[in-house]
């Protein structure tokens, strides 16, 4: 069980470091995200509850993680997902962006009793408050999903967060 932990929080931190090349590369391409920054993180609260990071490689693709603990399934979760943000909701504002997101994702829950961590797929979507002259993000999404291993069954996660971009 410790090995398959180990194995679990490399690939995440794998997956996020994608995340992570757009700071390095930041000055060749045009800004985007919240006050033209490309990477955040901040705080999830719903089911599970814990921190979350995202980053901007380009204009609307975004990869996002949470690291959580669930207290439906009593468990460590690690969800990972790439987003898209597929529209902007019109707004009369020069302080605020409004995108409408939508992506895919994987979520691993690991009890705490038990060897076999929950393995399942899920679609979030969700909407996010960006503003343009703050690095500031706040967010609520909702995530159907379908657990795959160790059994098939629906998943529903979901919650409000913010992030701080820098």
């Amino acid at each position: 069980m410790k090995h398959l932990k180990k194995c679990l929080c490399i690939l995440f931190v794998a997956a996020m470091s994608l995340s992570f090349t757009s700071l390095l590369s930041a000055e060749k391409r045009s800004a985007y995200g919240p006050q033209s920054k490309q990477f955040g993180a901040g705080l999830y609260l719903g089911e599970p509850t814990g921190f979350t990071l995202k980053g901007y490689p380009t204009e609307r693709l975004a990869f996002d993680g949470i690291l959580a603990w669930s207290f439906v399934d009593k468990s460590f979760t690690i969800i990972g997902d790439a987003t898209y943000d597929v529209y902007e909701i019109p707004v009369k504002s020069s302080v605020i962006t409004l995108p409408l997101y939508a992506g895919g994702g994987l979520k691993i829950a690991i009890h705490g009793g038990t060897d076999r961590p929950i393995v399942g797929l899920r679609i979030p979507v969700g909407v996010s408050v960006q503003f343009i002259r703050h690095p500031i993000e706040i967010f609520a999404e909702i995530a159907p999903g379908v657990g795959i291993a160790p059994a098939t069954e629906f998943d529903l996660t979901g919650g409000i967060g913010t992030r701080f971009y820098f």
